[in-house]
């Protein structure tokens, strides 16, 4: 089959053996993603498996389209699924295959397959990373028909930078899932302003009830 990859993140990596079984086309922008292109190479499936744009509707009418989310659906449609799983202590999710649609996150499914929440983001997109390679083998083998989701949605808002702001008061797992679920090289740390000075958290881990970071402390302007 001839597949395309839409990835705008550096964590996905296409497995060698779907690789080595199809021809693939990657996009990484939204000026490369047009009409004409796909038109040209005709392929089978369009796989969006991270994405930081809206997918214009001529293309997801045109083509087979594919956008991989992790979450329960209909529950937790929209931004930042992962974080804000997390911050409504989600331990796990499952990473779904959704015929793409103009309603964001909100077509039918091909299939699913649940993942841990646990650890850093940096280990949570691993996990991602296999399951959607799985998705993907799925899909192409089996030649999938998507069900439609049921059940009453619940649409998550996208996190801005000031939302990585700690906030006061917390707890001390509260605290480590606010950094972790943020430790990527892809994505801004969690931080806190004092006084002058911003200072940024990473690689957090707790031991014997003590919580143990990496920090970066910069100047503000």
């Amino acid at each position: 089959m001839r597949i395309v990859i839409c990835s705008s993140k550096s964590w996905f990596k296409l497995n060698p053996s779907i690789a080595e079984k199809h021809v693939v086309k990657y996009f990484k922008n939204k000026d490369e993603l047009l009409n004409k292109s796909l038109a040209k190479f005709k392929p089978d499936y369009v796989f969006f498996t991270h994405w930081n744009w809206i997918v214009k509707d001529d293309i997801h009418q045109s083509f087979n389209c594919v956008v991989f989310h992790t979450a329960p659906l209909p529950y937790g449609r929209g931004g930042s699924p992962i974080q804000n799983l997390i911050l409504e202590g989600f331990n796990k999710a499952p990473v779904c295959a959704i015929k793409m649609t103009s309603e964001l996150d909100s077509g039918p499914i091909y299939a699913s397959s649940p993942i841990s929440l646990s650890g850093s983001l940096k280990d949570i997109f691993s996990r991602i990373n296999i399951a959607i390679n799985e998705l993907i083998n799925e899909i192409l083998e089996n030649n999938l028909s998507a069900v439609p989701q049921r059940g009453e949605p619940r649409v998550f808002k996208r996190l801005t930078v000031e939302d990585n702001k700690i906030p006061v008061g917390l707890e001390l797992e509260a605290i480590y899932d606010r950094i972790r679920m943020l430790d990527h090289d892809d994505y801004p740390n969690a931080f806190i302003n004092y006084n002058n000075i911003k200072i940024e958290f990473s690689s957090a881990k707790i031991v014997n009830e003590t919580l143990e970071v990496a920090c970066v402390i910069r100047k503000l302007i």
